[in-house]
């Protein structure tokens, strides 16, 4: 079974000696564990002021790796964020981007994310909203940042029911919580752990809304694999879970 791979992220996590690999290296390693394509995104984006020069690193590396498809994050709090996204798409084919409100510290009822709808529906451009990069349980001291609230993701969602969202970060109790309510939200099993976990989601979600997700370096890449792998699921099932809907959604 191979995967396609909708949470990968390249840079250095100042909290934890985690594998440094370049993306050639990142590449190599997803090919290891049957992971054809991955969506990728700096980690230094989360901590600049502007994202602008991790998101130019990230471009420019995944130009030699056709493996990665990079996946910019934009900070909504700035307000240059639309011409930001121009000038990357001058330079790459974006097929998606990422929001970090939690890190970026805008909410996803502002303004500015209200006019970056409209402007992904218009360009067809996928959206990516991350709820959290680390376990609330496991964070640096110094460092405390909370997921973002399922409150503000049902609202976004709601505000815009024919524009369909990948939801990444989610515990599972969030994914069953937003699933029945909002059926434009998609989601990624990386922080979903549960015994028959994939068999117990599909209880109440459609296969297609599953995406897979492996949140590597932060995660161990087999540990999600695995989720897939273990199900007692159909492997039809698996196979669109992980890569057919991810394929389908970024036109990959």
């Amino acid at each position: 079974m191979t995967f396609i791979d909708s949470n990968l992220s390249i840079g250095r996590w100042p909290f934890a000696r985690l594998p440094q690999r370049s993306p050639q290296q990142l590449a190599t390693h997803l090919q290891k564990h049957q992971i054809q394509t991955g969506l990728v995104s700096h980690l230094e984006t989360l901590f600049l002021a502007d994202p602008d020069p991790a998101n130019r690193e990230l471009l420019s590396a995944c130009k030699r790796i056709p493996e990665l498809v990079p996946v910019p994050a934009l900070n909504l709090a700035l307000p240059n964020w639309l011409a930001s996204l121009e000038s990357y798409r001058t330079a790459a084919e974006i097929k998606a981007v990422k929001l970090y409100p939690n890190f970026h510290n805008f909410r996803l009822a502002s303004r500015a994310c209200t006019e970056l709808v409209q402007h992904l529906q218009t360009e067809k451009i996928r959206l990516i909203v991350n709820v959290r990069v680390q376990d609330e349980r496991h964070q640096y001291h110094g460092l405390k940042i909370q997921g973002v609230r399922t409150q503000q993701i049902r609202r976004l969602a709601q505000r815009f029911p024919d524009f369909k969202i990948l939801c990444t970060g989610l515990f599972r109790p969030e994914i069953l919580e937003l699933a029945p309510d909002c059926p434009n939200l998609n989601f990624d099993l990386s922080f979903a752990d549960w015994h028959e976990l994939v068999n117990g989601l599909l209880e109440t979600i459609t296969p297609d809304r599953l995406f897979f997700g492996s949140h590597t370096p932060l995660m161990v890449t087999e540990a999600n694999t695995y989720k897939l792998q273990s199900s007692t699921i159909s492997q039809s099932l698996k196979t669109q879970i992980a890569r057919g809907n991810a394929q389908r959604f970024f036109e990959l």
